[in-house]
């Protein structure tokens, strides 16, 4: 008997099938009760540690997903949209601040997460969470999202040179006073020669740092209903005085190379002297800048006007159930162990510098010992007195279009500023962003769900 096309071919096809039936038959991995999917590594690390004792104490198998942060943005946004029953979709997933309006963009009984309201008042946890930090994971008083952090703002300089141009920078309580400061220090080492040595680092076309001095004033540029306050005086005021501190006569800052610890350079070399500081840049700098320690030190963000908050909050990662769990009880306990449990939190703290949202734990001494790297500077203790004062931060799905109108409008102003100073800066500013206003109404109508 011959196989027609050729013993070589009959060889390949007999190993193929001994093959699949090898794969077939051969035991595969336990299959996982509930999956949970996470974008950051650090994350991960601080996790899976205790997945051992929560799989030994509920008698589930639990699978920690590692997703790059697109691929699990793309992925849950297109399982949301296809079918809540899909199985491919996690039962529990992290997601960043960013872009979590994506998830809201939906009425809210359509919102691919599990409402928590209910289950944070009857587990006691509502209470036990700092209230303000609710408000990004939330849509019109529901909340799809438990909080990983705070994410408090101070600013962190080199105290060393500021002392040695004889100049306390912490003593600056309006960002006027500061501004004032900061020249007064350029000047100091421009007549030394030092013409690139700049008091502070803030870039010319990101809007980001102009949303966090937004929200010392109480503003969100949408709020959580979708209502737009770009034009409000106040922002075209905020904008006219950053424009100013990054471009034209009175520039005292200039822009980072940027990356997770490569601005450190900028700090290490004296060429940048403070930056802008939630708790998270905090670890990057203590990270790449050991050499820093002793010469820094952190102080709370001016202020506008009396009743404005010295601090704000950047950046945040919320954890939620989604819809399509198999589980939700046991994906709560699992949320309980991974964000809200005493060994969660010290496997958290051992990790990062980032202060936990459960304010029960800032009694911990371990947050409130002198911090040799900032000359002996309580930093934690700073960072948990500014965190009771944060502002609320609302994210709907305009508020990344907002975001970047308003980058759109600092590109304008910082023309302005380079080719006309600060005359007539603010009434322009206030123009632009009246247009911005209506163009955003515009687009919010066009795309919303009709609920």
């Amino acid at each position: 008997m011959s196989f027609h096309l050729g013993k070589p071919i009959l060889v390949m096809v007999v190993i193929a099938l001994v093959t699949g039936a090898f794969v077939a038959l051969r035991p595969g991995r336990p299959k996982a009760d509930l999956t949970m999917w996470l974008f950051a590594q650090s994350h991960y690390k601080s996790f899976d540690p205790l997945i051992p004792e929560f799989q030994r104490d509920n008698h589930v198998k639990i699978n920690l997903e590692l997703l790059s942060f697109q691929a699990e943005l793309m992925r849950l946004r297109t399982a949301f949209m296809s079918d809540l029953h899909n199985p491919q979709i996690p039962d529990v997933a992290e997601i960043e601040i960013g872009t979590v309006g994506i998830f809201f963009r939906p009425p809210v009984d359509d919102v691919g997460f599990v409402p928590l309201n209910d289950i944070l008042k009857k587990t006691g946890w509502y209470d036990k969470i700092l209230e303000q930090r609710f408000a990004p994971w939330t849509k019109e008083g529901v909340i799809f999202g438990v909080p990983h952090d705070v994410h408090p703002v101070t600013i962190t300089y080199r105290d060393d040179l500021f002392r040695e141009a004889g100049i306390d920078l912490a003593g600056a309580r309006t960002w006027g006073e500061f501004h004032q400061l900061c020249e007064d220090f350029e000047h100091y080492w421009q007549k030394r020669g030092m013409r690139y040595r700049h008091a502070i680092e803030l870039p010319v076309a990101d809007s980001g740092y102009i949303v966090a001095m937004l929200l010392q004033r109480g503003i969100n540029i949408i709020d959580d209903h979708n209502r737009v306050h770009i034009d409000d005086p106040k922002v075209a005021n905020t904008l006219a005085f950053y424009a100013e501190l990054v471009a034209g006569p009175r520039r005292v800052a200039a822009q980072s190379s940027g990356g997770t610890g490569s601005f450190t350079k900028d700090l290490i070399d004296g060429n940048l002297c403070a930056f802008i500081t939630p708790d998270w840049r905090i670890g990057y700098i203590k990270g790449f800048a050991p050499s820093l320690a002793g010469k820094l030190r952190m102080m709370p963000l001016p202020i506008f006007d009396p009743g404005d908050v010295p601090t704000s909050t950047w950046g945040g990662t919320m954890i939620g159930i989604t819809k399509a769990s198999k589980n939700p009880e046991a994906s709560w306990k699992l949320i309980e162990k991974l964000y809200f449990s005493k060994e969660g939190l010290e496997t958290r703290r051992k990790q990062t510098d980032i202060l936990p949202p459960v304010t029960a734990m800032w009694d911990d001494p371990v947050y409130h010992q002198p911090d040799p790297y900032f000359g002996g500077q309580r930093g934690q203790e700073l960072f948990i007195k500014l965190a009771r004062q944060i502002p609320r931060r609302y994210v709907t799905p305009a508020t990344s279009l907002a975001s970047a109108e308003l980058t759109v409008v600092l590109t304008h102003a910082v023309d302005y500023v380079n080719q006309y100073g600060s005359q007539g800066l603010e009434r322009q500013c206030q123009i632009w962003l009246n247009k911005s206003a209506r163009d955003l109404e515009l687009r919010i109508k066009q795309w919303s769900f009709d609920e």
